[in-house]
């Protein structure tokens, strides 16, 4: 989906590199939004589609305003929504709770769906060998225009760029799979590109730009 969570290349939005941008959590209440989103996949407690697919569905203006662990709550609770493991209004009726001075929930543990959900990180997916690869290492291709009403996983500033492919990776199911039945499993391609090709000649020389590409985000040149 082209929304505004799709920023790169775009001007007027502050710095990329920014002092503390590396560090994983800069708030307390951060590690506990990624272990929710976590045990949602683990333990199946939301509904499709996922998470980054469903950000990209907030208001725009919402969407800048949040933090990035903002944005991952505000995802959690819709998921949780439309699987029916809240009821609408839930959240809301405890913040009210809470801020009237009610104690909050005492702090559960259960040891075997920590150990599941680490196992889950710790899980190592590889990619399925390719069967037929329509382009081969050294061939130079361009990423299709094109304007996908739904969740995609091809960058806008790359759209019909001209790069050349350096590994095919292996395949995998197509992100932009929205109709019925599995998501056809494509070859994933690692495509190289100049800087300039992407975004126009700057006061610093060039360098490559590396993106892992789905087969139908590509086509020959001719």
């Amino acid at each position: 989906m082209d929304g505004i969570h799709d920023l790169g290349g775009m001007h007027g939005f502050g710095a990329v590199v920014t002092p503390g941008g590396d560090a994983p959590y800069h708030e307390r209440w951060e590690p506990r939004v990624f272990a929710l989103q976590v045990l949602i996949g683990v333990e199946g407690l939301g509904a499709g589609p996922g998470g980054r697919a469903t950000r990209e569905r907030m208001d725009p203006a919402s969407y800048l305003e949040a933090s990035y662990y903002e944005r991952w709550l505000w995802s959690s609770e819709r998921r949780l929504l439309r699987k029916g493991t809240i009821a609408p209004g839930e959240v809301e009726a405890m913040m009210e709770r809470l801020a009237a001075g009610e104690p909050a929930p005492a702090p559960q543990s259960d040891p075997d769906q920590a150990a599941r959900a680490v196992a889950w990180l710790r899980e190592v997916v590889p990619l399925q060998p390719v069967e037929q690869a329509r382009f081969a290492p050294g061939q130079r291709v361009r990423v299709r225009r094109m304007r996908p009403a739904g969740h995609t996983r091809c960058p806008r500033y790359a759209r019909g760029a001209v790069g050349v492919v350096e590994h095919v990776r292996g395949a995998d199911s197509l992100p932009d799979h929205t109709g019925p039945g599995d998501a056809p499993v494509e070859p994933v391609y690692g495509v190289a590109f100049r800087s300039d090709e992407l975004w126009g000649r700057g006061e610093e020389p060039a360098w490559t730009v590396m993106l892992d590409l789905w087969e139908s985000y590509l086509e020959e040149i001719t």
